[in-house]
């Protein structure tokens, strides 16, 4: 998890962010219905790293972006009126217009078998380094609205140490430091083995060893800790430092989307529509999208909508594809809007009306944060956080972050005041971490750890 600091633009091109950006986008290759011309990329982004270069023609093909990618400024929502039909990647002016040539050529094609393998990734490589935190390079919180899209919701179980699971004891490498965290990994604290194997998956500190942190992540999901079985599960999918096993990735996304992990879930989702696995499984994929949609996630709000537009795995339901549509697209999801304005061409005034009423007054379902958010620092009561950060831009966007979180910071302005020291407080209460109130290193670190 990185935990850096916004100074200029020139930084932001500079630095890696808080997620390895990788894409791959993902078809639905003929027209939507008769009364809808709508062929959009399914965005079944893994939460994840890319797969291994060496995956066959047949299987997704990973696109490697720059690494001078800049994040985006916090994306206001689009209107039905004003959505902007050109997009930078994909393009989906070219992809219509092939989808739609593939299905005059193809009428028999099935909706299921129009699915392609392709993925759009939603990228997280996090940093999370506990003994090196600084704000020298924050470059890419993630993009931001003002719409609250997680409640904040108990800091249950997950913020308190079950003992060591029933595994064969490992050392943490003798370069990690300091000597407390590897103490406290060796001991059997899986806050402690998480940050362990995140330092290893970051290997800027020490060297990268996708085995070793593996394992360490091993030894923390087994004792319940949901981030690390996300973490897992995405290794065992990408196979790095494990052999790819897509039945080990489904099993622990299922543990760690039934602990409250939105990650997870959407990852889940996407196993199930994607057709890696044995059979595809609409139904599955449309319950586990819904939760991570419920929840505020855009790719999965997006996935929804499609899923609703075809019918598959749900009855088919132009309004309810409308109302998913619409909340990705209030998070400035381009490819959401132009979706969203397909769609509404099959609904009539009153209805879009109704909607756009049902839309504005839509709320999250709680999220667990402790189950969501991976700590850093547990294993000492007086970690130090590192500095306060005082620079308007990112006081500004960890505002709009914890807003989103449901957390009350008042009217976002860029200055610590009162509302968000609680606000920061609450939410490393919540995460298990000490209190510090202030906008830290540390604390840039655990919120850019996922999309909010």
């Amino acid at each position: 998890m990185p935990d850096e600091d916004i100074a200029t633009d020139e930084a932001a091109d500079s630095a890696p962010g808080f997620f390895a950006r990788n894409r791959r986008s993902l078809l639905l290759g003929t027209a939507l219905v008769a009364v809808i011309a709508l062929a959009t990329p399914l965005v079944m982004g893994r939460i994840m790293p890319s797969r291994p270069a060496q995956a066959s023609a047949e299987s997704a093909q990973i696109v490697e972006p720059e690494a001078t990618a800049e994040e985006p400024e916090p994306a206001a929502e689009v209107s039905a009126t004003q959505a902007d039909t050109t997009t930078a990647e994909p393009d989906l002016a070219s992809m219509r217009a092939a989808a739609q040539a593939q299905a005059t050529a193809d009428a028999e094609t099935t909706p299921e078998n129009d699915l392609m393998s392709n993925v759009r990734v939603i990228e997280q490589q996090p940093r999370l380094s506990a003994a090196t935190v600084n704000s020298d390079a924050l470059t890419a919180i993630p993009t931001v609205d003002p719409v609250t899209t997680a409640a904040v919701g108990p800091a249950n179980n997950y913020a308190e140490n079950t003992g060591s699971a029933d595994l064969p004891p490992i050392t943490a490498p003798a370069s990690i430091e300091p000597a407390a965290l590897r103490a406290a990994a060796d001991a059997g604290d899986r806050f402690a083995q998480f940050e362990v194997g995140a330092i290893l998956t970051e290997g800027t500190i020490v060297e990268q060893d996708f085995t070793q942190a593996a394992a360490w992540y091993e030894r923390s999901a087994a004792q319940g800790f949901a981030p690390a079985q996300y973490r897992l599960g995405s290794l065992y999918e990408g196979g790095r430092g494990v052999d790819s096993d897509l039945d080990m990735a489904r099993l622990w996304y299922q543990r760690a989307a039934e602990a409250g992990n939105r990650m997870s879930m959407h990852n889940l989702a996407s196993l199930y529509a994607g057709g890696e696995l044995e059979d595809q499984d609409f139904a599955a994929a449309a319950h586990w999208f819904e939760e991570a949609a419920g929840r505020g996630l855009t790719d999965s709000q997006f996935n929804l909508g499609m899923l609703y537009a075809r019918g598959l795995g749900v009855e088919q339901d132009f309004e309810q594809s409308y109302i998913w549509f619409s909340l990705a697209a209030r998070s400035g999801d381009k490819d959401a809007a132009n979706s969203r304005d397909d769609v509404a061409r099959s609904l009539d005034a009153d209805a879009i009306q109704r909607l756009d009423d049902t839309i504005a007054a839509w709320a999250p379902v709680e999220i667990d944060i402790a189950a969501n958010f991976a700590p850093i620092g547990t294993w000492d009561d007086e970690f130090d956080p590192g500095p306060a950060i005082t620079n308007p831009d990112v006081v500004l966007r960890v505002q709009m972050l914890l807003g989103k979180l449901g957390y009350d910071v008042g009217a976002p302005d860029g200055i610590s005041g009162p509302k968000t020291r609680e606000a920061v407080a609450a939410f490393e209460r919540a995460t298990g971490m000490n209190e510090s109130g202030a906008v830290n290193p540390r604390l840039l670190a655990v919120l850019g750890s996922q999309p909010v």
